[in-house]
Formats: C-alpha cells, structure tokens, sequence
C-alpha cells in the first residue's frame, strides 16, 4: 500500500484537515479528496476556510454547493459560503425569531426586525457548520474531507455550536415567557412553530456534537512542519482538540528534508508525544507547487508512513546544533528605512504560514532598539509569539528578555469579553433584586436581560481586546503597538467588526432601555454600552487613518499566495484600511514585484535556517531586510 492510500486507511469517513497556517493543510485536503475518489469512493472536499484556496488547488472554481470536479468523475467540491447560509437561515426562520423576539421583549416590532437582521450573532458560519450536521444522512458521498482554515479560525468555528447555544437558550427563555403567559390564561399550552424551530436548533447542534466526537466517524488529520514554532501550535492544537473531545486520527509532517536533521528528529519525537495513538506520516521538500490537480497528485507521490519503532527521547537541540542558511541579496539596497515608512499602529497580516507572526516579532524588537516605547500583542485565538521569542508570554505585559524593552503580551479576548459579560449580568442581577425586593422574581424577564449578550456578533471579543489597546496609544502609554493578528480571513472580520458592533450596541441599548422601568439600574449598564460605542468609534477612525494605522501585509513569492495576497490587499482598502507595504518573506530569488494598484511599498526579507527564534536572531534578520525596486 503506497503512502497517501494508507494515510486514507488510517482515517474515517470524516476527516478534519487542521493545522497551522502555511503547512500545507489545503494540499494535504486536495491530495486525499482526489485519490479517495481515484479509489471509486464518492467523495466531498469542502473548504471552511473564509480564505481559502481550495479553488486554486482543484483548479476548479468553487461555490457554496457541491458541484463535480473536472477529469475525477466521483468528486464534488465546495466552499462553505457563510453569507449564502445566513440569507438562506433569515429568509426561512427571520420571521420566527422575529415573533420570538416579539413574544419576549418589549421592544417594537420595527427593532426587533432591524435586531434580526443585523445582529443575530453567528448565524452565518454557525448555521453553515450545522449543515454539515444533515450531509451523512445523504446517500451522495461515502467520504468527507474539510479543508479548515488556521489554528484559531477553526478551533473558534468547531466551537460556535456551543457557543449558538446560548442564543437558542436566550431565545427559549423569550418564548417560556410566552409558555407562561399562554398557560396562565387558557391552562394549557399547544407548542407551535416557534417551539419546533427551537428544537430543530437543538437537535442540528446535537447531531453535529455526536459527529465530531464519534471516532469511527470523525477524526483530525493535523498537518505540521519540523520547525520548532510549527510544532510547539501542533502540539497545542492536539490539546484543544482532546478537550473538545477530538480525535486526531493521524499527522501529517511536511516538507522533510533528506536525510532528516536533528530538528526534523526532535518534530517527530514531540508529536508522538502529543498523539501517540496518532498514525505518523511525511512528505518530503516538494518546492513550489503549481496549482491544480497535477501538483497535489505530485505532493501526494511523496506521502510516506513512518512505521520505524519509537526510539527514547532526545535531548533538546541547540541554536547551534543546524548550520544556518541565509540567501544573499546583496542586489537589492538595504531597507534603512523600513520601520520609519510604518504608522504608530501596525497591524501585520497576510494568509497563515507566510511568517507574520516571526515578521511582528522583529518590527517590534527593531522598533525598540530605535528608543521607541514599543507594545508587541497577538489577538490571535492561537498565538506564538511567546515561540518566537523563546520565552513564556501570557495573558499579561511582559518585558522581552534581550528585547530593548520591548513589551508583549498574548491577549486572551475572549477571557477578557466573558469578564465584561459576567460583570454585565451581575449588575442586572443586582438592579432586578433592589427593584422587586426580596421574596419578588420577575424569572423570565431577568432571564432574558442577563442573556442579551448571547445577541453579541462573533469576533466582537477581539474588538474589545483591540479598543484596549486604542486607549494604551491614546494615554501616550507606548509609541508604537505592533499587532499580530490571526490570517487573513479571522484578521478581515477583526477589520470589518467596529461597524458590526456599533449596530450591536445601539440595538442592545435600544433593547436594554426598553427594561428600564422594569430593571431600574439600566442607567449604569446604559452607560457602559455607550462608552463602548464611543471607543469602539474611536478604533474605526485610527484604523482609517493612514497616519496613524496600517496593514503590513506579508507574503511568499509561491504561486498560490501570490494569487491570495491582490486579494488581501484589495479587500483591505475596500474597508477603508492603509496598506504602507508589502513584505516578501523566505525569499531565495528576488520576486517580481507584486502588481498592484496604486502601487505599494515592496520588502524582501531572506530565507533563514534554522527557524528564526530568540530576540537576537530576529534583529539580525530584520536588519537584512532589502527594498524591492521596482525600476529594477
């Protein structure tokens, strides 16, 4: 049995392709969708990936339904298209949620129309993730393969199932409500469609939940690298995966180098750690993939099974251990001028695994080498800065040892949203218990004020972490804050979330005025709200004004991110961002510059090896950074 055939053996009908970003996840997902359907099994590759590069893999455009892939009869692809599920979710279930709303509030219908609309948090990617929910009762496909989008994304998406539970729970209390009045009147109650809909929620959300945590069913194939960053994520992502009750079923490493490096040795030793039960495999160093199908069937020629017995652990490589290898551009003029062309806020984005988490770290040692009091912070819901800096960076400012004074830190944001939300319900606790008094409980509508915040659109937790740092930049508390944020598709709905959460206050503020003469200390919560608007206001204008915030995009001279990174770019100055520069990273050859209109400010940044870890290493690279001439 040659390789990629016992990769498939070794996985059940659904298959999770996860990993982080750059690792070669969507290959991977390609490669295996197109044997298993070369094997005469049905078989459907769906991309979850709001970013992705299914379509450049396949070389056949996808949409959100299913539709056959040329020259491989039995396979059918698509991109899961989180817009399409919401309209199709509010054209079907918009006036339900509406009358629940209705039955539940005191709000006008008029508000609770415009609540629906445009608040319902995570309809869009919940409801297209539950429709997975309905494939394995169909009879079209024996095999699934998901091609998901980096670490954070998918971690957050595999959990907004649970996470829509508590707006199905906030609308359930809305229609108690109306349970006990209808009760109460005529003594009894008749469920209707409203009551159906709610237990159709329940059951989708359900069927999911038994899918994913069925091992003969389900199970993650994770996709690595051997370089320290990369396998310190996977190693990470196996744990979050177990406490989600997961399996990963097998792991992928690739790009291996022949014959293997000490580096590459201490790889396969840490995951075997991490999932011993896990089938082992790797591909060797392909070069650059062309996309279409020939250069995923190329990739999958290269899959082997490790199968050799697991020797005793080895002790850990040095920084000296692996000769370096650093490509001379001696032809391009050094970038003296790099970090001066850079506002005060960078944020550094670009598609997952083209460094820009090493590319932050080295913007932000550089910067405060210059004298500048600079903050490094990753937003990212999988971060590793902490891995490039070779120091433990938690959930707290800390100063980068060797770094200048450099200060980091990896911001937990939903830790820091659910805060606000429990101080949230207990101020309403507290003004429901000082205006009824004791032995008095109005149950449903203290129930329903505690849980508005479960109508909070997704990713508003990452805005809140971001209107955090906004105050630090205002208060003068640094010069310059570097953001490593998560890729492409998490950092555009990070960029697109001030306008969302405007609405979502205003129409939480709407609604919360409503129980003010119910909840009495509506006052306070009120004002918390529009403090909020009024600094998630503030963020939009730093983050659309040129002089004082940007986007540093960060790409690879690869034919598939070159098609991506027009794409970044464009879509961020269509929401009103700056793009100062593009930077180039890992280069061997000098690229051609990327042609995009008006023009950007272009940077090569060389090909390193080992991997870039330490603070020292990283200012050594930055300071070979090279301008991209574009006269040249």
């Amino acid at each position: 049995m040659n390789g990629i055939d016992a990769l498939l053996a070794s996985l059940p009908p659904w298959t999770f392709v996860g990993g982080k970003g750059g690792v070669g996840k969507t290959t991977c997902a390609a490669a295996l969708a197109a044997r298993s359907a070369q094997n005469g099994i049905p078989t459907l590759v769906l991309s979850t990936d709001p970013a992705g590069t299914l379509t450049d893999a396949l070389g056949s455009t996808l949409t959100g339904d299913p539709r056959p892939v040329a020259a491989k009869p039995l396979l059918a692809a698509a991109q899961l298209d989180a817009a399409a599920a919401r309209a199709e979710f509010l054209a079907r279930f918009g006036d339900v949620v509406a009358t629940i709303i209705d039955r539940g509030t005191y709000l006008d219908r008029e508000d609770i129309r415009g609540l629906v609309d445009s608040t319902l948090p995570g309809v869009d990617e919940t409801m297209a993730v539950l429709a997975l929910a309905d494939l394995p009762a169909r009879d079209d496909w024996k095999r699934v393969i998901l091609d998901t989008a980096p670490t954070g994304h998918t971690l957050r998406l595999l959990a907004l199932p649970e996470t829509f539970l508590a707006l199905i729970e906030l609308l359930d209390t809305m229609q108690g409500k109306h349970r006990f009045m209808v009760s109460a009147l005529m003594h009894r109650y008749r469920p209707d469609a409203a009551d159906a809909f709610i237990g159709e929620l329940r059951s989708k959300v359900a069927r999911l939940r038994d899918l994913t945590t069925d091992a003969s069913r389900a199970a993650v194939l994770l996709v690595s690298r051997p370089e320290p960053v990369v396998v310190a994520e996977t190693v990470r992502y196996a744990d979050a995966l177990a406490a989600m009750h997961m399996t990963v079923g097998a792991v992928v490493l690739n790009v291996i180098a022949e014959p293997r490096d000490a580096y590459t040795e201490a790889a396969i030793e840490a995951i075997r750690d991490a999932v011993p039960e896990a089938s082992l495999f790797t591909v060797g160093a392909c070069g650059s993939l062309h996309p279409g199908l020939p250069g995923v069937e190329h990739w999958s020629s290269g899959v082997r099974q490790l199968v050799r017995p697991r020797r005793s652990r080895s002790p850990g490589v040095r920084r000296g251990d692996a000769l370096e290898r650093t490509v001379s551009l001696a032809a391009l003029p050094v970038a003296a001028s790099v970090l001066g062309s850079f506002p005060p806020v960078l944020i550094v984005g670009g598609k997952g695994g083209v460094g820009k988490t090493t590319v932050s770290c080295a913007i932000a040692l550089a910067s405060a080498r210059s004298g500048h009091r600079t903050f490094l912070v990753s937003t990212d819901p999988a971060p590793s800065i902490a891995d490039a800096l070779d120091q433990p960076i938690g959930d707290v400012e800390a100063e980068v040892r060797d770094g200048h004074g450099l200060v980091a830190r990896q911001i937990d944001a939903t830790a820091a949203f659910s805060r606000w939300r429990a101080e949230y319900q207990s101020r309403v606790d507290s003004a429901f218990d000082a205006l009824l008094g004791p032995g008095l409980d109005a149950a449903h509508d203290r129930a329903i004020a505690r849980q508005l915040f479960a109508l909070a659109p997704p990713g508003i937790d990452e805005l809140y972490a971001l209107i955090w740092l906004g105050d630090a930049l205002a208060d003068a508390t640094y010069d310059r804050i570097v953001i490593d944020p998560a890729p492409t598709g998490h950092l555009i709905r990070l960029l697109e979330m001030p306008a969302l959460a405007l609405d979502w206050s205003h129409r939480i503020l709407r609604l919360m005025l409503k129980y003010r003469e119910l909840a009495g200390g509506g006052g306070e919560l009120a004002a918390e709200l529009l403090a909020f608007a009024r600094r998630t206001r503030a963020v939009a204008a730093l983050l659309q004004d040129a002089t004082r915030a940007g986007v540093l995009v960060v790409a690879l001279d690869e034919p598939v991110v070159r098609l991506e990174t027009p794409r970044v770019i464009q879509r961020v100055r269509s929401l009103g961002d700056h793009v100062p520069a593009l930077i180039w990273n890992r280069v061997r050859e000098i690229p051609a510059p990327l042609p995009v209109e008006p023009p950007v400010r272009q940077f090569v940044a060389a090909a390193v090896a080992p991997s870039l870890v330490g603070a020292a290493r990283l200012i050594e690279w930055h300071d070979g950074w090279r301008a991209l001439d574009f006269d040249g």
